[in-house]
């Protein structure tokens, strides 16, 4: 297992190689928002969050349900000595044949917008992703589907995170990244590792994460519900798959 350069501030070689560590033991790894923080500023986080204020329903759900919001993007990053180099690439349908709830079809999601994929707080976070994954597993070529995702919760209908239920996404890695959560109660992650116990934990706080090998593990996130009115719960999934491997 390799360390790569990590072009940003507040993790060294050897902090990544310890989370690296994490993931090959257990399949897992958490991470507090307050460590993430260090990826980028204050404003630029800030000004981040705002894109999730612009996603279109989700209308490849199943169940009626008007609960999701979302956008779809897709990055080509390589690992270097000196940091990662992006390029976007053109978009495209999303399939997920793993899954029997989603199996055959060719989900289609709302472009992420340019100024969102290239933003300094997606490429920062992508970034962390892809040096713990060339970290872990030695390869630098990653294609990178980016999901941006609002749960909304209200008094007529809960939020469904994954209305798939206990699952594997198909991927190599994910990250998942917590942006916002607002006046919503649930939303607790369960992930369970082969031949492990459950880890249960509930994610509050901005970019508070947890990165999985999805090989190893399956997980699942309970309902969201409103404390008052609406309750609000955004998240940043990275799906990575080495790129002779991408889906």
């Amino acid at each position: 297992m390799g360390t790569f350069g990590l072009a940003a501030s507040g993790f060294t070689e050897h902090a990544l190689e310890q989370v690296a560590e994490d993931v090959v033991r257990s399949g897992y790894t958490v991470l507090d928002g307050g460590r993430l923080r260090t990826l980028l500023p204050e404003d630029e986080l800030d000004t981040f969050g705002q894109f999730w204020n612009d996603l279109p329903p989700d209308e490849a759900l199943t169940d009626g349900g008007a609960y999701r919001y979302r956008r779809y993007g897709r990055l080509r990053v390589t690992v270097g000595e000196g940091g990662p180099a992006f390029e976007a690439l053109p978009h495209t349908t999303f399939r997920q044949d793993g899954i029997p709830l989603w199996r055959g079809a060719d989900r289609q999601f709302a472009p992420i917008e340019e100024k969102a994929l290239l933003h300094p707080g997606m490429l920062a976070l992508a970034s962390f992703d892809t040096a713990l994954a060339a970290a872990i597993s030695g390869r630098r070529d990653w294609e990178l589907g980016i999901h941006q995702i609002r749960m909304v919760a209200s008094q007529d209908e809960d939020g469904l995170p994954t209305p798939e239920g206990r699952h594997r996404d198909g991927h190599c890695y994910i990250g998942m990244h917590l942006l916002r959560r607002e006046d919503c109660q649930g939303g607790e992650s369960t992930i369970y590792p082969e031949g492990g116990e459950p880890a249960k934990l509930t994610l509050r706080t901005p970019l508070d994460s947890v990165f999985v090998d999805d090989r190893q593990v399956t997980h699942e996130v309970s309902a969201t519900r409103p404390i008052r009115r609406t309750g609000i719960r955004d998240m940043l999934l990275v799906d990575l798959n080495p790129v002779d491997e991408a889906q």
